[in-house]
């Protein structure tokens, strides 16, 4: 896993410095309204906080995806998806697998009309599992999300866009064991960069 993360880090790295030449070449996003939509991958830190949760941060493969209506060229509306996934406890008889999830409203706001920059805020819920081959705790909540992106664009209406994302729930979150209630309060963290494809 170490060597993955180190290549996909490296691979980001790349992209992302040669974004810049490409957007010379390209000049500005493109505006308008209509149906936009995309995705990327990169890293992820997920944390999930309660008093029988293991409150570590881990890190490992992290994506989202995207799609939704633009009322202008500097205002877009839709619906996120975030996936945050890991092996946990590779070294012990019981290996589990961690899911962090996110379905979130979002808006992109470009406050810029010279810099293809944007910054995103929504609101959505957030659920999280963990499970082996007998047992599994889950826990959901609702709340918000803020983020930001630079669009250098590749191609007519084709952006690479490096992100940064940061979701937050705690508002009604439980916790249950194999479906039972234990917890009812815990607090669920995604942080999330790297490198997507926007159309718009």
């Amino acid at each position: 896993m170490t060597s993955t993360l180190r290549s996909i880090g490296w691979t980001l790295l790349a992209v992302t410095a040669a974004a810049p030449l490409a957007a010379q070449r390209q000049g500005p996003p493109p505006g308008g309204s209509g149906l936009w939509l995309g995705g990327g991958a990169g890293l992820g830190w997920a944390r999930v906080a309660c008093r029988i949760c293991d409150a570590n941060r881990g890190h490992s493969l992290s994506a989202y995806g995207h799609v939704g209506f633009a009322l202008s060229s500097r205002l877009l509306l839709g619906g996120e998806v975030e996936l945050w996934r890991q092996n946990a406890r590779p070294d012990q008889n019981r290996p589990a697998t961690e899911w962090m999830m996110g379905y979130s409203a979002v808006m992109f706001w470009y406050p810029s009309t010279r810099y293809p920059y944007y910054l995103k805020s929504g609101f959505g819920l957030m659920t999280y599992r963990i499970h082996d081959d007998t047992d599994h705790l889950t826990s959901a909540a609702l709340g918000p999300q803020i983020g930001a992106g630079w669009e250098f664009p590749i191609a007519a209406h084709i952006a690479v866009v490096p992100y940064a994302n940061f979701l937050f729930a705690s508002t009604g979150a439980e916790v249950k064991f194999n479906n039972q209630l234990v917890l009812d309060h815990a607090s669920l963290e995604l942080f999330q960069f790297g490198v997507g494809l926007s159309r718009r």
